[in-house]
């Protein structure tokens, strides 16, 4: 089951303090139901920890990058390989205004993908483990497989979220 949609309340003001759930809510709806790529990819949030994530998708042809084998295009495995949210959720709380700073800031620093196998398959599960959280540097790791269990391509990124 996917989390749901939460419409955010931008009347809180800077400082009032967010609590992680909230928090976890405010990043699923940002990266996934508001950025059109990540809509475009067909991204559901199947699970959302402070330390890994699961996300899903089906193949879809627009998303196929070998015509004639059918495959995920490796821009599509590398995008989807790439969702670090997680690194937001180190704090147990933290303010509107450092919330919205640090969502300002982040970026990717470096996003390294091994590609196993090629992108077979109608349905698809990202799995995203933190490594590291800390104050401006993140690292996660990331695993593609089908539904078939196959594991496609594995990922490492370093992200700067502070």
């Amino acid at each position: 089951m996917s989390l749901p949609l939460v419409q955010q309340d931008d009347s809180l003001p800077p400082d009032a303090m967010l609590p992680q759930e909230s928090v976890r809510q405010r990043v699923s709806d940002i990266f996934i139901y508001q950025m059109p790529f990540n809509r475009e990819l067909g991204l559901e949030l199947r699970e959302f920890e402070a330390d890994h994530a699961i996300l899903v998708f089906d193949r879809q042809e627009r998303l196929v990058g070998n015509a004639l084998q059918k495959i995920l295009h490796g821009g599509v495995i590398a995008a989807g390989l790439a969702w670090v949210g997680s690194a937001l959720l180190r704090h147990h709380s933290i303010s509107v205004q450092e919330f919205h700073q640090r969502l300002a800031r982040m970026g990717t620093i470096d996003l390294r993908v091994d590609y196993l196998r090629p992108g077979r398959g109608e349905h698809f599960t990202l799995t995203s483990t933190l490594l590291r959280g800390g104050n401006k540097i993140a690292v996660a790791r990331a695993y593609l497989h089908n539904e078939a269990q196959v594991h496609i391509a594995t990922a490492t990124a370093t992200y700067i979220v502070g």
